[in-house]
């Protein structure tokens, strides 16, 4: 049977699988101890995926040679393929003590330690692999996994970078590579290493991924759509993929485009909290607030404590005018990465508190403060003593109206004042129970211009026209902001007779400068370059105008404080402050309301704008 076994070996070796088969159960049929045809048997249907029956014969063939450490080798390989990693772990070890030099093994331990995360015994492996064979690509590729997996990513780098060392073209060499980087903060050096790796393997998918996503990250999200959009070509069933396209697409404003993509990402993999998340965002930008509240329900069932859900389904319901459940989930804001720690005092909640003190802090912008403000006065009364923390630019402007109502004025930049209790300004109406849109305090105004602000301003502003009307069209620059215009776009009011322009706009580019400068109407558009100082400057200037034109930012919060006529033009999913549809505001009765029917649609807004100044 020698010969019949030689010629079934014969036949394996030369890829003729059906005769080997043949010839090795031939030779068992005949010799059922016949080790290496159970061995090799064994081999043969591990390479057809027949895990089960070769993990059966390798092992019979172990059973008659113990000590032969490639049977131990192979039987660990059945075993991995199987998932019964420990039961490998113990065979590679076993061969390992019969042959302490084998490097197949010491090799395939390091992969198994991989596979159950011990990555400590999987760096000792690879390492103790690299020292029997230290030209090895691939155990220097695996070496530098296990090191990245310990947060070893200097080391990882110096393993990734041997491995490419002696095979240039590795791609999964090159894709690890730039995960260590990026883990180390080298965005460019990894961007190359996933272009490297995609040049060595086109069809990488999980290099394509890596590069889109990292893009993303880095800020460059237009050069990220294509890798993302490559990845879906190559695996349409990958949910990552689609939810970082979609997260892309976002990040560019392109919130119709994103949206599908977040549906199809929680189509595929239904627990995708973080997308769920996103797809809430994409309905909330675009204006759908009741579907944006179903995602981020849907969020939050798979992960109650997700700040971000929590926030954003309450500004949903405060855009809704359902205030009664929006406060209270608007507290999660508190709860938000970045958000300045609160004091470590006992949290009002609107409780009688004589001969004690409360503080309450401002917080976020200039306008939150503004709109907030009113809200000052009603705790003042529940309280010995309340001090009020606000921006320092605010302290003058808002001097008067604290004085009034017993208000202690302090600069936010400074500590917290000794008190016995703390409460948030915006948390205010929730605390005093004005969680209805009626039971907002709507008497305006509501601030008093300081007296010598007043006479700083007495003088002329503007030319001769019989109306003055500020504007202002651009709010505080930041990521996604939907709140600033063009200033081309505003040609339709400047054109308007019988009017002086007061740009209230603190700070204008010099490209703003050069344009107004150059103006057809120049002579109407009037500049306060470098006059303001802070807000009660502002203050003095709006209290002696006919009215303010502004897009929404603290300008228009100080035109409705002051209970001027404000034409405030709004972005097409507005902040929640001005509710949805409507064309008169609940915080600011002089207030007019003007939204773009289409996300970045301005003109439509500024010629109804237009239309109600003239009318005015």
């Amino acid at each position: 049977m020698d010969t019949v076994f030689a010629r079934g070996f014969a036949a394996h070796r030369d890829g003729r699988l059906t005769e080997a088969e043949r010839d090795y159960q031939a030779a068992i049929a005949a010799e059922p101890r016949h080790v290496d045809a159970l061995h090799l048997l064994g081999v043969l249907r591990h390479q057809q995926g027949q895990h089960a029956e070769a993990a059966e014969l390798v092992r019979r063939a172990v059973d008659l040679r113990p000590t032969d450490a490639g049977l131990q080798l192979n039987l660990g390989n059945a075993l991995k393929a199987l998932g019964r990693i420990d039961d490998a772990i113990e065979r590679f070890r076993n061969a390992l003590t019969l042959k302490p030099g084998f490097t197949l093994a010491q090799y395939n331990l390091g992969n198994a330690y991989t596979a159950v995360g011990r990555h400590e015994d999987a760096a000792d492996a690879f390492e103790k692999t690299l020292r029997l064979q230290p030209d090895d690509a691939a155990a220097w590729n695996n070496f530098g996994n296990a090191l990245a997996a310990l947060s070893r990513f200097h080391d990882a780098a110096k393993a990734f970078r041997r491995a490419l060392a002696l095979r240039p073209q590795h791609a999964g060499a090159h894709n690890n590579l730039g995960m260590a980087l990026n883990a180390l903060g080298d965005l460019n050096g990894a961007i190359a290493q996933f272009r490297a790796a995609i040049d060595a393997e086109p069809n990488y998918v999980a290099a394509h991924f890596n590069l889109g996503n990292l893009l993303d990250a880095a800020g460059q999200p237009a050069q990220a759509i294509d890798a993302l959009a490559t990845t879906i070509r190559m695996q349409p069933q990958f949910a990552p993929a689609h939810f970082g396209l979609g997260h892309a697409l976002a990040a560019l404003g392109r919130y119709e485009e994103a949206l599908p993509r977040f549906e199809r990402a929680v189509g595929l993999d239904p627990k995708y909290g973080v997308a769920w998340l996103q797809l809430g965002n994409a309905h909330l930008a675009l204006g759908n607030r009741p579907a944006a509240i179903r995602a981020f329900d849907q969020a939050l069932r798979l992960d109650r404590e997700q700040p971000a859900a929590h926030l954003n389904r309450a500004l949903a319901l405060l855009a809704l005018g359902d205030y009664a459940r929006g406060l209270p989930a608007y507290e999660w804001r508190l709860a938000t990465p970045g958000t300045e720690k609160a004091p470590p005092l006992p949290r009002w909640t609107g409780e009688l508190m004589p001969g004690r003190t409360l503080v309450v802090r401002g917080e976020q912008g200039f306008g939150d403060t503004l709109q907030f403000m009113r809200f000052a006065p009603f705790a003042a009364k529940l309280v010995g003593r309340l001090v009020l923390q606000v921006q320092p630019a605010l302290l003058p402007l808002l001097e008067p109206a604290a004085q009034a109502a017993r208000i202690e004025l302090a600069s936010s930049a400074d500590a917290p004042a000794k008190a016995d209790a703390f409460c948030p300004l915006m948390s205010l109406p929730l605390a005093l129970g004005m969680t209805t849109l009626e039971s907002i305090p709507t008497r305006t105004p509501y601030l008093v211009i300081p007296a010598a602000y007043r006479r700083k301003w007495r003088g002329s502003i503007g030319g001769q026209a019989k109306r003055k009307i500020g504007i202002a069209w651009s709010g505080r620059l930041q990521p996604g902001e939907t709140r600033s215009m063009p200033l081309a776009l505003l040609d339709p009011l400047f054109a308007l007779e019988g009017i002086d322009w007061i740009a209230l706009q603190p700070v204008l580019t010099s490209e703003e400068r050069a344009a107004l400068d150059a103006h057809p109407h120049a002579n109407s558009i009037h500049r306060l370059d470098g006059r303001l100082g802070n807000f009660a400057d502002t203050g003095a200037i709006v209290d002696r105008l006919d009215g303010v034109v502004s897009v929404d930012t603290s300008v228009a919060h100080l035109a409705g404080a002051l209970g001027k006529p404000l034409w405030l033009m709004l972005p097409h999913a507005a902040d929640w402050r001005w509710g949805i549809d409507t064309p008169s505001s609940a915080w600011y009765p002089k207030a007019q309301l003007y939204r773009q029917s289409a996300p970045g649609e301005w003109a439509d807004v500024v010629a109804q704008v237009a239309a109600a100044v003239r009318d005015a």
